[in-house]
């Protein structure tokens, strides 16, 4: 078998190895027979190669010269999933464990649903049998040279740093694992600690663990060193959430209304039709909160409907921050605003039914000190722009305001001076943005005065 070349978000965004067998297992009607359990082993192979079939027809269309320039003129096997499988299996089948550990990991992992000792096979056996499955399967041939290792740094000694946080969450879960536990230290200690952490984050899936959200961040965190795709840790975690009240303090960078019209570049407008690229912006709570997209835009676009601002004032914001048109919608602000509430209403009342939105209190003290801002940039935008910015700063929400502000002059893309990024770094701050809120804004934007 060869070295792990990367890391593995490259090649999976979910479960993988014997952790995603284990899975298939859990979720699948209980085999009847050994051939049967095998069978699931051989779908999943089949299921990878389905997912991550090859396509030829790019290089197809190349020259004989240009298939060589490009390195497509040799080909390399590539053995799928089963690659990542018969390693796991190896650091099994070569450690010293014992049977009754390798059992006990076996059945947490797949919820019981298929027990090879109970057929008469012991466990070492059964892994081994799934290892010459694996080793039987002929690797596809595919075109062009064989990848080398990317970021050959990513993971040793980084993984040492996360040795003993892994090994304090598995004994801390004694009580929701109960005689789980030990065998799973065991895996981590004595075969793989990568494997030993997958195996027991299946094992909380598999028996359903409620999982505060901020104990499954730090599994986020841990699975890093490793190169886990986030999906590898959420996905299948009965998750604890916090409250939708914290929404606001869950954004590394742009959100509400100003976040949506980030996404309305109009390339992408071009490419997406509007409700389609509305509707996966409300959705993209991503390892949040349920619901926290939706909420966050809500807010900010039922303050405007609410405000005394003009219909055509709605119109020249969304278009000062988007640089997109909503008659391009057929509708006007009003009326694309009215859509986005809606869209917010129907996606809160789908996955937070008992939360009720109310509009959290605006910091007025901090009016002065964004509208300064804006009064300073205003020579790089249109002056309608800044009239309508101004009227939400005073009269809506002066953070809403300045977000607008800050896409506002991403789009416009004007040089601005180090004081000035200086002092919006600092509002940002006071309005309690994520670290990347700003800088991502207009950092490029600061020059030296």
């Amino acid at each position: 078998m060869r070295d792990q070349p990367g890391p593995y978000f490259e090649k999976y965004d979910s479960d993988f190895g014997l952790s995603g067998l284990t899975e298939s297992f859990a979720l699948s009607t209980p085999p009847g027979t050994a051939e049967a359990a095998l069978g699931l082993v051989m779908e999943k192979l089949a299921a990878y190669e389905g997912d991550m079939a090859v396509d030829m027809s790019g290089i197809e269309r190349l020259g004989e010269d240009e298939r060589h320039i490009l390195g497509y003129d040799v080909f390399h096997d590539d053995f799928g999933y089963a690659e990542e499988l018969r390693r796991d299996l190896g650091k099994l089948l070569d450690s010293p464990l014992s049977d009754e550990v390798l059992g006990a990991v076996w059945l947490a992992a797949t919820g019981g649903v298929w027990d090879p000792q109970a057929h008469g096979i012991g466990v070492r056996d059964w892994l081994a049998r799934l290892d010459a499955t694996c080793a039987a399967r002929p690797p596809r041939a595919v075109m062009g040279r064989a990848p080398g290792p990317s970021w050959s740094f990513w993971r040793l000694p980084a993984v040492e740093t996360v040795r003993e946080p892994i090994l304090a969450e598995i004994r801390a879960s004694a009580g929701e694992l109960p005689g789980l536990t030990p065998a799973l230290e065991e895996v981590a200690t004595r075969a793989d600690l990568d494997l030993g952490f997958r195996l027991y984050l299946r094992a909380l899936k598999t028996a359903g663990v409620p999982v505060p959200e901020e104990r499954c961040n730090r599994f986020g965190d841990l699975g890093e060193p490793f190169g886990y795709h986030l999906q590898v840790v959420y996905e299948g975690l009965t998750v604890v959430w916090r409250p939708l009240e914290v929404a606001r303090r869950l954004f590394d960078g742009d959100f509400g209304f100003s976040g949506l019209a980030g996404e309305f570049h109009p390339q992408w407008e071009r490419d997406v039709p509007a409700p389609e690229l509305l509707h996966r912006t409300v959705i993209a709570d991503g390892y949040r909160i349920p619901g926290v997209q939706a909420l966050v835009l809500w807010e900010d676009t039922v303050r405007l409907l609410r405000s005394p601002l003009s219909g055509d004032t709605l119109t020249t914001l969304w278009v000062a921050a988007s640089n997109t048109d909503p008659g391009r919608f057929g509708t006007d602000g009003p009326g694309w605003l009215r859509r986005i509430a809606e869209a917010c209403r129907a996606r809160l009342a789908e996955v937070a039914a008992e939360h009720t939105p109310a509009l959290p209190p605006v910091r007025a003290d901090l009016a002065d000190p964004v509208l300064r801002e804006l009064r300073e940039a205003a020579p790089l935008l249109e002056p309608e722009h800044v009239t309508a910015l101004e009227q939400v700063v005073a009269r809506v929400d002066p953070d809403l305001g300045f977000r607008l502000l800050l896409r506002v002059l991403h789009t416009v893309s004007g040089p601005l001076t180090e004081r000035q990024y200086g002092r919006c770094r600092d509002l940002g701050e006071h309005f309690s943005y994520g670290e990347d809120h700003v800088s991502h804004a207009i950092e490029h934007l600061a020059q030296d005065e």
